[in-house]
């Protein structure tokens, strides 16, 4: 999602700790991503936790190939692990894996509709990485606008072909839950 829309904040809230990082600039001239890799600890789990920010994502006047540097990082991720796999000597259990196995994509919330921009990225990550959308500041707006939002973000991703994540619903303690996310 683009700058401004809450991202640090959720992942901080999420993973109850504080990332480090610096305000994204709203004046870069293209996409950066940064990736940052951080070791966490929730009761006796331990988990190593990569996120990959994507700085100055939408605050270009031309944001047309806005998806390009994403795709390219995520391809060349998945282009490492081949090559790793391929070696004849392996040592797949001491690699650090750099793959990006989720997207939480922030949706700026309009109460509109979807930006092509958010669109044409989507879809151009949908076949790589489990998309899951995000209306971001879901606060600011009234719960039956949230949920015409809702609907109506679904509606396109669906009229566009773009995949998103589907929550298991073969679990009886979370089919319910999960069920109505999947909506």
């Amino acid at each position: 999602g683009e700058t401004g829309l809450g991202k640090s904040t959720l992942m901080d809230t999420l993973f109850n700790t504080k990332f480090e990082g610096e305000p994204a600039s709203h004046s870069q001239p293209g996409v950066q991503l940064k990736s940052s890799t951080y070791d966490l600890q929730e009761s006796n789990v331990n988990l190593k936790l990569t996120i990959v920010s994507t700085v100055g994502f939408g605050d270009q006047i031309n944001k047309e190939d806005s998806y390009k540097p994403i795709v390219e990082f995520i391809d060349a991720q998945f282009e490492a692990y081949l090559q790793e796999e391929l070696k004849i000597k392996r040592v797949l259990h001491n690699y650090h894996d750099t793959r990006i196995h989720t997207c939480l994509y922030f949706i700026a919330p309009t109460g509109h509709s979807l930006k092509s921009l958010d669109l044409v990225t989507m879809k151009k990550l949908d076949s790589k990485v489990n998309i899951i959308p995000i209306i971001a500041k879901s606060d600011a707006i009234s719960k039956s606008e949230l949920t015409k939002f809702k609907i109506k973000i679904t509606s396109e991703l669906v009229s566009n072909g773009v995949q998103i994540y589907q929550f298991p619903t073969d679990d009886e303690s979370v089919a319910e839950i999960n069920g109505t996310m999947n909506v």
